[in-house]
């Protein structure tokens, strides 16, 4: 499938969201990724392949990607897709993912790390559009003030009771203390977490040390990049 960069917005002052048009219509569930090709010359080990969460929510239809680049030591993937230009093409395929609602009866935990806040995006502005009465808490943990999404996240959470939302910043992070703090039922939630493999690893060893059961725990993982991003 063809995608058409349309857009691309600075997000951060690393992080960037590139937004496409595909030839045809696809239909995603919030939390998805999808793979995404882009041949380039001297591609490192890692290949002209890489998937990413899809940040925009379904109804918005275009299909946003959103990363954090390193512009001195980063991928070569990631130097051809910043050096993207509107107009330009790229291949996407093979969209799936298990990081999705199933349950919308249980309070919803989401812990974020990072550039792991894209797939929370996606959710959120899903769960608003379609009038969800949930009761969602968001623990965003980043290094500085400087967070992906804010405007965004502020917003729905100034507009809506069902949403309470934390940024928690280094060097403070979130740990069984905070969640204790701030959730009432910590045994009737379902767990999201998403950001780097390493955080998401810390995450879950918390709440599985907090009796939190396994089975609702759900993880998403981002490849690439370090447990300070």
């Amino acid at each position: 499938m063809k995608l058409t960069l349309i857009k691309k917005i600075k997000e951060s002052k690393d992080s960037f969201s590139f937004i496409f048009k595909s030839e045809k219509e696809l239909l995603w569930k919030p939390g998805q990724c999808i793979f995404y090709k882009i041949p380039h010359e001297n591609p490192d080990d890692r290949g002209t392949t890489r998937p990413f969460s899809i940040s925009s929510a379904p109804f918005e239809k275009n299909i946003m990607l959103t990363s954090k680049f390193d512009f001195e030591k980063g991928s070569s993937f990631k130097r051809a897709l910043f050096a993207l230009k509107e107009g330009d093409m790229v291949e996407a395929f093979d969209l799936r993912g298990n990081f999705v609602i199933k349950n919308s009866k249980n309070k919803l935990v989401f812990l974020a790390g990072g550039v792991g806040i894209t797939p929370f995006r996606s959710i959120l502005l899903d769960l608003e559009y379609k009038r969800k009465d949930l009761e969602v808490t968001l623990f965003y943990g980043n290094k500085d003030n400087d967070i992906i999404f804010k405007d965004t996240l502020d917003k729905l959470a100034n507009n809506h009771d069902w949403l309470n939302i934390h940024y928690i910043l280094e060097p403070q992070f979130i740990d069984s203390d905070i969640l204790r703090k701030h959730i009432k039922d910590l045994y009737n939630c379902f767990y999201f977490i998403s950001g780097p493999l390493k955080m998401v690893q810390i995450m879950k060893e918390m709440l599985l040390k907090m009796n939190i059961e396994s089975k609702n725990i759900i993880e998403d993982y981002f490849p690439g990049y370090s447990d300070k991003k």
